[in-house]
C-alpha cells in the first residue's frame, strides 16, 4: 500500500461518543433525584429552569434518557416524563 493512499477504518458505534460529556449533579444540586414524587421532581426543576433556562434544562434530560434507556429502562421513562414536563410548562 502507498503512503499516500488513505484507509478507512471502521468506528465501533458502541465506543464512539455521540453525545458530549455531562456534568454530574448538575440538576442534583436543585433537589432533582428520579427517586423523587413528581411534584417534588417538578419543582427542583423549575428550580434548575431558573438557572440553565428551559432548552437547556430539556437537553440536559434527554441527553441523560438517552444514555441510560438500555441500562436502566425505569429511570430513564422518568428522565423522559420530566423532560416532556418542562417542554409543555416551561418552553
Amino acid at each position: 500500500m502507498s503512503p499516500t493512499r488513505k484507509t478507512h477504518r471502521k468506528t465501533n458505534r458502541k465506543t464512539q461518543r455521540l453525545i458530549g460529556p455531562l456534568r454530574k449533579n448538575d440538576l442534583k444540586q436543585f433537589g432533582y433525584a428520579t427517586s423523587l414524587p413528581a411534584t417534588k421532581r417538578q419543582s427542583a426543576l423549575l428550580r434548575a429552569v431558573s438557572v440553565y433556562g428551559a432548552l437547556g434544562v430539556f437537553r440536559k434530560l434527554n441527553a441523560v434518557a438517552t444514555l441510560t434507556k438500555n441500562r436502566s429502562p425505569k429511570t430513564s421513562a422518568v428522565f423522559l416524563m420530566d423532560r416532556d414536563w418542562v417542554k409543555r410548562h416551561c418552553m
